[in-house]
């Protein structure tokens, strides 16, 4: 039986945005961080259910649904998991690959691909022609040199309508083929024209090696778009790709740390001065996405902006998201008038190189770059509730005590003052979760925790959840998946061990991807979005102390059977008259037991 592929199921799932899916279906209105609506998976007349961008999953405080994009899909349109990755990839325009069959739909991607190639080879081969001679010379003259050409495929579209596509055979690509390839833009019918004419190509490549999108630098400078990318595509998605990361990231591996610049040429002036650590946007901001691909090759990254007014703005949007994602980050500030590109021209590689290697880390940066407006207490309390919005997100505790200390030194205000901003923010998020939460009571689905031993299996689990290195590290010196025994929870646990043991706990909304029962849905939604805003706890020691007695109680389980067994028996036998003597003995044995495994687990 065909099934999809695994690159076409990433890519479905890396584009799937949960907001805006639940979006077509639920009025929304923003809560702090989340956003409430009326549940489309139930009656109900104040809104419960809840949508979380940040975490990638929605959850109903009612009815109790939860999950990420697709499983919203599945559940709404009443739909299996095969049919909801469909919907999903025709919603975003993504060719399917299907493995052990269906030869013709995966033969859109590969058509797509072959026309990506054969329009590289014509770009270049038309730059080194008669006819791409000035766009040539204004490459030379910028300093390319044309091994740096060469190796980067560089070519050149002619200022023609038709130059490109008169290279197609129309027998074997069909229009939907030409259409979805982004190259060409189509008119009345079946009329196709180039998308990009009179314009420097350079070929975006991924780390297959196969060019996948152009980026086009306009050299009439009257033309109004100086820079035209392809549009996304079934094989380009923006956020997914790194311009030259191909060919840097052995140097990014090597350096531990990628220069990330923004433009296709500041990326060429930095390769070919020696900086091979590089990689650059294509054309669009830096997200998320971005972050978790770097951080296949390396935990740090410097930032090289524009000088101006718009680069460093940049420059802090950037910067902030990169720290959320838990990268080291710092940042150069080039003079106003510079950009990459033209720094390096009109100076040499060693004077970027003593710039590069002094460059501050990113907090010192973005408070350097406030400075000349602090100079009021008014002004230095608006700063620090600007910056705390931005500080907590951070997840690791030990990152952001380091953070909190140096802006406080910065500024010099107490560190206190700035934790005390934090601590409001985290309380109205939390506030706002809970008010979402608690509109639902009419319906609202419960969990099933009995016991004090059902009650510790779940906050460890949350425990796991809030990301806590010191907490996860402590579940795992006690504890295995075996020792939890509630029916809904106990599957849960082992997909989290599990991940722990490979050292790699999937973000909040891919937990999702595994084929869960409603009841664990319901579970691990709501261990998410109880476990977000520990992160942002301020005494890491509370919650250390809590999970240490969570972690005392399964252990001590089995004990505390056999002890209720024990004293049952010694009243029943001191009701006989009986010697009890024996018992006794064995049940101070036990609780002697007890006590070594408590103070086993607190110390």
């Amino acid at each position: 039986m065909p099934k999809i592929s695994n690159n076409t199921i990433e890519q479905i799932k890396t584009r799937a945005d949960v907001l805006e899916i639940v979006s077509d279906v639920v009025q929304l209105k923003q809560r702090g961080r989340n956003y409430f609506g009326l549940c489309p998976f139930h009656e109900e007349k104040t809104p419960s259910f809840s949508v979380n961008p940040s975490l990638g999953i929605f959850h109903c405080f009612g009815c109790g649904k939860g999950g990420n994009a697709l499983t919203f899909v599945m559940e709404y349109e009443k739909i299996d998991y095969l049919d909801a990755l469909k919907r999903l990839a025709d919603r975003y325009g993504i060719a399917i690959e299907w493995e052990g069959g269906e030869d013709s739909k995966k033969g859109d991607i590969a058509l797509i691909y072959e026309l990506h190639q054969i329009a590289a080879e014509f770009y270049h081969k038309q730059l080194m022609s008669e006819g791409g001679h000035a766009a040539l010379e204004y490459l030379e003259k910028r300093g390319f040199k044309r091994k740096i050409i060469e190796q980067f495929g560089i070519g050149y579209a002619a200022d023609e309508w038709e130059n490109l596509f008169r290279q197609i055979d129309p027998n074997r690509f069909t229009p939907a083929v030409l259409e979805k390839s982004g190259l060409f833009v189509r008119k009345e019918g079946n009329k196709f024209y180039d998308r990009f004419r009179n314009r420097i190509m350079f070929p975006i490549v991924n780390l297959a090696g196969r060019t996948v999108a152009f980026g086009g630098r306009a050299l009439d400078p009257n033309e109004e778009a100086k820079y035209l990318n392809s549009p996304e595509t079934p094989i380009y998605f923006k956020s997914g790709i790194f311009y030259g990361l191909n060919l840097s990231k052995d140097a990014v591996q090597k350096t531990g740390d990628a220069i990330i610049v923004e433009g296709y040429t500041d990326f060429l002036r930095f390769f070919c001065n020696g900086f091979t650590n590089v990689v650059a946007g294509s054309g669009t901001a830096l997200t998320h996405h971005h972050a978790r691909l770097i951080r296949r090759f390396t935990n740090k990254v410097t930032l090289c902006y524009d000088g101006d007014e718009a680069g460093q703005k940049a420059t802090e949007r950037a910067g902030f998201m990169l720290m959320r994602e838990g990268l080291d980050v710092r940042a150069i500030r080039l003079p106003e008038k510079d950009d990459p590109d033209s720094f390096l021209r009109e100076h040499s590689a060693q004077k970027f190189r003593q710039i590069y290697e002094s460059a501050s880390d990113f907090i010192t940066y973005y408070v350097d770059s406030q400075a000349a407006e602090l100079t009021t207490p008014a002004a230095k309390n608006q700063f620090v509730e600007r910056i705390a919005e931005e500080l907590v997100e951070i997840r690791n505790p030990v990152i952001l005590d380091l953070i909190v200390g140096e802006v406080a030194g910065h500024i010099n205000v107490k560190e206190e003052h700035i934790q005390a901003q934090m601590r409001y923010i985290a309380r109205r998020r939390s506030n706002q979760n809970r008010a979402g939460a608690n509109s639902g009571k009419e319906t609202k689905a419960g969990l099933r925790l009995p016991t004090a031993a059902d009650k510790a299996e779940y906050e460890l689990l949350k425990m796991i959840l809030t990301r806590h290195e010191n907490l996860q590290d402590l579940i795992k010196d006690h504890l295995k998946a075996e020792n939890f025994r509630h029916p809904v929870l106990r599957p849960i646990a082992d997909k989290l061990f599990a991940d722990l043991d490979r050292g790699n706990l999937p973000q909040p909304n891919e937990l999702f991807n595994t084929e869960w029962n409603e009841d664990q849905r319901l579970y691990l939604a709501r261990l998410i979005l109880e476990a977000d805003p520990l992160q942002y706890a301020e005494d890491v020691d509370i919650l250390l102390n809590l999970t240490r007695d969570c972690i005392a109680v399964l252990l001590t389980l089995d004990i505390d059977t056999e002890i209720s067994a024990v004293r049952d028996k010694i009243k029943a036998v001191e009701k006989k008259g009986e010697d009890s003597t024996a018992l006794v003995i064995q049940l101070s044995n036990l609780r002697q037991k007890r006590r070594t495994i408590e103070n086993k687990v607190k110390t």
